[in-house]
Order: structure tokens, then sequence, then C-alpha cells
């Protein structure tokens, strides 16, 4: 178990200590994010466009669909909560940075990454792991 790196750097008063620092980052220090969080808003998961696209079981029920369409038929022993959460880091991925590529990740804001893990709980997290070479 990892232990919880405080967040000092967290500038929209939303995010939670992570086991890593590469995965203790603030939606204020993502610069694709700027234009999107307007000044009367504090954080990302304060935009209706992250509530949409993240949180909303309708909306990540389409996108479980193209999931299973690439992925083929999950197993009676996965969790749609894990799936549905697993789908919401994809959008919020896209959503922020358009494309990453294979190979190409980078760490999601931890307060949105709370927010989504708030909505579709596991008893354990995988967290943030840097592309694996091929």
């Amino acid at each position: 178990m990892f232990s919880k790196i405080l967040i000092s750097r967290c500038l929209c008063g939303y995010c939670q200590p992570m086991p890593t620092r590469p995965e203790s980052i603030c939606c204020r220090e993502v610069s694709e994010l700027s234009s999107k969080i307007t000044h009367d808003m504090r954080c990302i998961t304060q935009l209706s466009g992250f509530q949409v696209n993240c949180l909303d079981p309708e909306v990540l029920e389409l996108s479980f669909y193209e999931y299973l369409e690439y992925e083929g038929p999950i197993g009676d022993a996965e969790q749609i909560h894990e799936i549905y959460r697993y789908i919401a880091y994809r959008r919020l991925a896209r959503w922020i940075w358009h494309r990453l590529g294979r190979g190409n990740r980078r760490p999601l804001p931890s307060c949105a990454v709370k927010k989504i893990r708030e909505q579709f709980p596991s008893e354990e997290y995988t967290g943030f792991q840097y592309a694996q070479n091929f």
C-alpha cells in the first residue's frame, strides 16, 4: 500500500492526496484546462461538460457499447463500476487533450479522479501508470 502524498499545490480546493507525485496534480495546473475553467468556477469538476461527459451513467453507457465493440464482452467478475470509471477517465483525457495516442499517457487532475471515484467506487484502485515500452 502506498503512503499518500499531501497535495500542497492544490489551487481549486477539491484535490485529494494521491499515492504518487505525478498523480498529485490540480486541474488548475493543466494548461489545456485554462480556457475551460472560468473565473467564477474554481474546479473542472464544477463544469457541466465534466459532469455530463465523465459522471453521467447514461452518457457512459454509450461509450460502454463502443468499449465492448473493441474489447469484446466483459466477464462475469468485472464490475460495471470499474468499467464506467475506466471509460470516464478516457473521456476526461480526450476532453482535455483531444488525443494522446498509444503509449502517450498523462496523469489526470486529482480533483477529477476523486469525483469519478466517488461516482463509480471500488475497493481498490490502480492509479496512474506510465505507458510500457512496446
